[in-house]
């Protein structure tokens, strides 16, 4: 790992990613978790992208999430390909999990995807090359 000027390294190798969440219960069990977050990453930028594969496979969905590990000043940025089904599993539990939290929680999560839909978070589609 190289040193940049702040001091801080930048992580990229998920097999050093660390932290695990483990039983009694199940992941969707309230307070039926328990998490061990000392490397967790503290999530703070992400980016995505849609990526053509080489292999005639179709378009995969490229996500990279950055962000600080916890109780260091270090930083991880970690590229995550996944297809329609693993993106679609991510929305889903996401969803789930926001109102299982809570009503109010649910709604705001839901109200704030709803909110970023209609400022075009979509974005328009691709001009057609010429």
């Amino acid at each position: 790992m190289s040193r940049k000027k702040t001091g801080r390294r930048t992580s990229g190798d998920p097999r050093k990613a660390d932290g695990d969440i483990v039983g009694p219960g199940g992941p969707r069990d309230r307070h039926g978790v328990i998490l061990d977050d000392r490397t967790a990453v503290l999530l703070d930028h992400s980016t995505v992208t849609l990526v053509e594969t080489t292999n005639g496979q179709g378009p995969v969905l490229a996500a990279l999430l950055e962000g600080r590990i916890n109780k260091t000043t270090e930083r991880a940025r970690t590229l995550y390909l996944m297809n329609e089904d693993g993106a679609a599993a991510l929305v889903s539990e996401l969803l789930a999990l926001a109102h299982r939290i809570g009503p109010e929680f649910g709604e705001r999560f839901t109200a704030r995807v709803q909110q970023l839909i209609a400022d075009d978070a979509f974005g328009r589609p691709p001009e057609p090359s010429p």
